[in-house]
Formats: structure tokens, sequence, C-alpha cells
């Protein structure tokens, strides 16, 4: 017996259907024909409706302008969570497992509690939008306890704008597959509501500072690799992947090759850099001499097996997220630097400096392996901003200075 009765009787099959539930009154199941499939049997979209039948009739309409727009697909079982799992598996193939990793805490921690269970064709933009404002509300399901009773990854609470919007790319991006798949029609995801990612106004070394730490940190056995950062702006994980044959010492040019991150289970590992922009080449500036000095010192001591250039003090893999942040904070103590010091921070200054001295800021991105020149502009926006201050007054001087020149050769 079916469970649906057909109440809209005057309604064209090709246009859309309406059936009450036989047993509940306000249930209702709203049908659009989208089509035939190869075997000429009839397929619909359907989707149930818990309300009125002017309700009903709404979502009918809804059905159809999607249809009209060619945004329907068949109902089909395939939830979230199944498409999660199955996404998450193609995606290992194309992205480093650091990456990947993010994806799968954020789609696990954020989404998957809230809306895992939803078949795909069911989820909409108001969902999604309503998941993203009690992810910054800090109102989403409260985080489970693993089987030793320890929560682990995101303990509650509200989430930044940067979270809300890496968690954005990791669910609109499966969604699109969905779409490639044949799974869903569209994106629900793609037209979302995210909130505005201010970026963290990053504290650099001024240049007192900067020859401060330099001094402050001799004698440690990171020293070469403070240098190093200092010098060419080398994210940390790139430095610490660094090997001997990157280093081009006839041409003074530094090539970066790879980048050490954290596999799944957290293990040291290498991988291509964040981008292919993050693959380059960039000057040695003035590190050729303590480079040939450090391979010495360091093969003297039997830590160069491996072939990277910087290592722990038992000659293997050095990783940033492991570094001793005490050292970072001595350091930067005896060198009366009044705020953390963070392996990032000599990246942040090396740009910083370059950008002030006035160069181009084409010529900063490319050495810092940033995808567009957009994304070092928007780093360094209140650098720039300085910059373009300057620039202004240096104009308005320059005016003047034509002015008086012109008043001075004026004829009587």
């Amino acid at each position: 017996m079916n469970q649906y009765e057909r109440v809209d009787e005057g309604a064209s099959a090709h246009g859309g259907q309406i059936l009450k539930h036989v047993q509940d009154p306000k249930r209702w199941l709203v049908k659009v024909f989208i089509g035939r499939d190869a075997k000429d049997r009839k397929k619909y979209a359907s989707k149930v409706v818990h309300g009125t039948k002017r309700e009903a009739r709404a979502v009918l309409v809804e059905l159809q302008q999607q249809k009209h727009h060619g945004r329907l697909a068949p109902r089909g079982a395939s939830r979230l969570a199944d498409l999660v799992e199955e996404w998450e598996q193609h995606k290992a193939r194309d992205v480093s497992p650091r990456t990947l990793k993010g994806y799968v805490d954020a789609l696990h921690w954020y989404v998957l509690p809230t809306l895992g269970r939803r078949r795909l064709q069911d989820i909409s933009l108001r969902e999604i939008d309503a998941l993203y404002g009690d992810m910054a509300a800090g109102t989403l399901p409260a985080p489970e306890a693993n089987e030793e009773g320890r929560i682990e990854g995101w303990q509650g609470g509200a989430l930044s704008a940067r979270t809300i919007r890496l968690t954005h790319v990791a669910l609109s991006r499966a969604l699109k597959q969905a779409v490639k798949w044949g799974l869903i029609s569209f994106n629900p995801a793609a037209e979302a509501t995210l909130p505005t990612d201010k970026p963290k106004e990053r504290r650099p070394l001024t240049l007192t500072e900067r020859e401060a730490f330099i001094a402050a940190s001799q004698g440690s056995f990171h020293h070469l690799l403070f240098l190093t950062l200092l010098g060419t702006g080398l994210r940390p994980g790139e430095a610490c992947g660094l090997m001997w044959s990157d280093l081009d010492f006839a041409n003074e040019r530094i090539h970066v090759q790879r980048a050490v991150t954290p596999g799944a289970d957290g293990q040291r590992m290498t991988a291509h850099p964040k981008t292919s922009k993050s693959r380059r080449a960039l000057p040695m500036f003035d590190l050729r001499d303590p480079l040939l000095a450090h391979r010495a010192w360091q093969a003297e001591r039997g830590l160069d097996a491996g072939g990277y250039v910087f290592t722990n003090q038992d000659g293997g893999m050095l990783a940033p997220w492991a570094f001793n942040k005490r050292e970072l904070l001595r350091i930067g103590t005896a060198a009366s630097i009044g705020f953390p010091v963070t392996l990032y921070t000599f990246r942040h200054t090396f740009a910083t400096v370059h950008l002030q001295l006035g160069t181009p800021l084409k010529v900063v991105s490319d050495w810092l392996g940033h995808s567009t020149i957009l994304q070092t502009a928007n780093t360094y926006q209140h650098v720039s901003d300085e910059i373009a201050t300057d620039y202004a007054e240096r104009y308005l001087q320059r005016l003047a200075q034509a002015t008086q020149a012109d008043g001075k050769t004026a004829p009587n």
C-alpha cells in the first residue's frame, strides 16, 4: 500500500505533484518530473515536507524553479557522511597528508555531527548558513569523547572566522565533487555566507630587533636556521626540508623543492610545498659563506647523514611544529624583544623589510612563494598602506619643489 495519495488532481505530471501521507495529515511528498532514464522510465526529483499544504505548494514552486535552471537531480540514498568518506579517499591522491588532515578534521569535528545523516539532495544553503552561524556562536553539538574518555581536537566553544572559512573550503569541495559524480545537480555551499577573515596583525622584528636577535642567538644550535629564515623568508617547513643538493653555491641560488609536514599519524615526512608557486628558486642573499661553514661544522659532528641542511641535535629530520619554543623565548628575552617570537616571525620580518625598502611587490611575492600577488598584498596590507602614504608624501614634495623651481625661473 502506498504511503501517499494524490491530492492535486488538476496538476500536470510534467509540472509537479503534491501527495499527502495517508496517516500523517501534516506530511507531504512533493514531486517534479525531470525526464526519463535509458529504459524510458520516468524520473522525479522529490522532497518530503512537514507542514501545511500551502507550504508544500511553496516547495513545489521552488523545485520547479530549480528544474528550470537545471539544478535538479533524481533523489538518491547517499548521505553527506557517505560522500565525505569517499571524497577523503579521492582527495588523498592530490593533496598533502597535512592538507588532507585539515579537511578531515574540519568535516568530522564541525560538519558531520550536524549534517552527516542528511541526504545530499536535502542539504540546503539555509542549513549550511545555519551551521556556520552555530560555529561562530559556539552552539554546535558538544564534541564527543573517545573510547578513553578524552576529547580530541576541538574542545567546544566559538570558532574563529578563519576556521569557519577553512571548514567551508572542505565542505564546498566535497559537494562540488558530488556534482561531478552526478550525485547532486548543484553545490548548495557555493553561495554560503562566510564571516570576514581579517588577517591577524603580524608583528615583525624591526631592523634593530633583527640584529639583536641574531647577536643573541650566537652559540645556539639553530643559529644558522634563524639566520636563513630571516635572510630568505622561507616557510619553516621549507627550511627544514632543504637538502644540500638544493643549494647552488656557484650561482648562489636556493631551490625550494619540498617541505617537512606531519603525516596522517603526525609522523615527520617531506612533501611538495604548499602550491606550485612554492616550488621556486631564490637568491642565497648573503648566506653563501655561513652555509658553507655550517656544512663543514655539520660534517665534523656526523649530522649530515640524511643530507638535510638543518637537523635536530641527533642528526634527524627537524620538524617546525616540534621546535622548542623555549629557545626562541630565551633568545628573544636576551635580545630585549617585547613580544613572543615564532619561526614565522622571521618570514614576516623578511617580507616587511623588503617592502619598506621598496622591493617590488611582485618580486617579494615570488620570493615568498605566494600563489598570487594579491595574497602578498592582503597579508602585508599595513605595510602597503605605510608605503602608499610615503609615496603620496614624496609626490606632494616633488610637486612643491617643481612649483618653487618654476617660480624662481618665471619672467618678471
